[in-house]
């Protein structure tokens, strides 16, 4: 089977201080491309989020890439109310201001959700999209409600828009004091000998994606201005303890583990299903988890 593909050339990227948003506009960039990165504040080569409300810009946009997000799973629980009172509504009037442009200058609006959360615990087999939503935290019930506006807006207006429902990416450096990420923060631990904290007993199971399998993707939905909501997922899930054992493998040093009890926000049996967008793109994941943590623990190694 064979899919038509087109490359947008201007690219808007907002949370641009993510690690995330960094590698997209890494992996965008090209003499054919231009990366534009926004972010809350103007400095350092970012530009203010509030240029994205602003019909005349959106009109000389090919795609938004809406990273932008105020919390994490953890931080969310820690400060109830953010998303409403920051991200929800910059969302609402980005929509509002797409819907402004002239249909034919619209661009494509794709939106990053997880996966690993807005659906809860999965049901006994990999959660599709047509499946009933059932987040369990704060920050899921967040991106469901930002969901289900974008696809207010796009059924109003005739939005290109894309909701994508990510897993857990991994294979890039995330802070230490990140509260996400049990892979870097594994192979953090091994190498440097330092406890890693685990909520629970480590039988939680989620879906792994590595970025490069991500960026490909994204690649893929940016190309063929796809639309809809898609799980961008590896299509397998691991338990904590799995994780452990692999990083052990491929650093060659022990994982000292401290224990806490479980969070009652957060997922314990994450399972997802990628038919939609292969079917969609052909595109597949390239990268098993056991060559992923091996790149991640020899990245890590050769600092």
């Amino acid at each position: 089977m064979s899919f038509p593909v087109s490359r947008p050339k201007r690219l808007h990227v907002t949370g641009g201080r993510g690690r995330l948003a960094s590698l997209i506009a890494d992996h965008f960039r090209a003499p054919a491309h231009e990366v534009v990165l926004h972010s809350r504040g103007e400095e350092d080569g970012f530009r203010p989020l509030g240029e994205l409300i602003q019909p005349a810009v959106l009109a000389r946009t090919d795609v938004v890439l809406h990273l932008a997000w105020s919390t994490l799973p953890a931080t969310s629980e820690q400060n109830p109310g953010s998303e409403q009172q920051q991200d929800l509504p910059l969302l609402e009037k980005l929509l509002d201001a797409c819907a402004a442009v002239e249909p034919e200058q619209r661009p494509h609006f794709v939106f990053f959700s997880s996966g690993g959360a807005v659906y809860g615990n999965a049901p006994g087999r990999p959660n599709v999209e047509s499946d009933l939503c059932r987040p369990i935290g704060s920050y899921a019930r967040a991106k469901l409600a930002a969901e289900q506006l974008i696809e207010a807006a796009a059924a109003r207006h005739a939005l290109p828009c894309t909701i994508l429902r990510i897993s857990n990416p991994y294979g890039y450096p995330v802070p230490t004091g990140r509260v996400q990420g049990i892979i870097p923060h594994a192979v953090r631990s091994a190498v440097e000998a330092r406890p890693l904290p685990l909520w629970g007993d480590g039988h939680a199971q989620k879906d792994f994606i590595y970025y490069t399998d991500f960026l490909s993707a994204l690649d893929e939905v940016v190309a063929r201005r796809l639309t809809g909501t898609f799980n961008l997922c590896a299509g397998e899930s691991h338990s904590v303890h799995e994780i452990i054992t692999l990083v052990e493998k491929h650093t060659g040093k022990k994982v000292l583990t401290t224990t806490t009890e479980a969070r009652a926000w957060d997922v314990q049996d994450s399972r997802l299903d990628h038919r939609r967008l292969t079917e969609a793109t052909g595109w597949r994941p390239q990268v098993a988890l056991d060559e992923g943590i091996r790149r991640s623990a020899a990245g890590y190694l050769d600092r």
